[in-house]
């Protein structure tokens, strides 16, 4: 077994385990649900409101990739993502900052 195969199933048993569903909305086109596992307030912003947050997804959940600028919606906080790293067996981390409450 491949090294990235067995991540790969890492991941999923962690989405499984610890994830939750939010709405993601690309700049253009519908919104959609995708499971994440969502951290917030890991970087504290000087200017209020700030406030960022990680989000961690799989790639192959996206049916174009995530971008810059897209939307992720989550109980009742909407955040822009400002950032995207990926790693090679198909995990995506969201670095996302808080836009406004819904």
């Amino acid at each position: 077994m491949a090294l990235a195969d067995s991540v790969g199933r890492l991941d999923e048993a962690c989405l499984r385990a610890f994830g939750r569903e939010v709405s993601y909305t690309p700049q253009a086109g519908e919104p959609f649900t995708v499971t994440g596992i969502l951290d917030t307030g890991v970087r504290p912003e000087e200017a209020a409101p700030g406030a960022y947050a990680l989000l961690f997804v799989r790639a192959a959940a996206f049916a174009q990739p995530p971008a810059r600028g897209d939307e992720v919606t989550v109980g009742g906080s909407v955040y822009k993502v400002v950032d995207l790293e990926a790693d090679a067996e198909g995990g995506l981390r969201l670095v996302l900052h808080f836009n406004r409450a819904v």
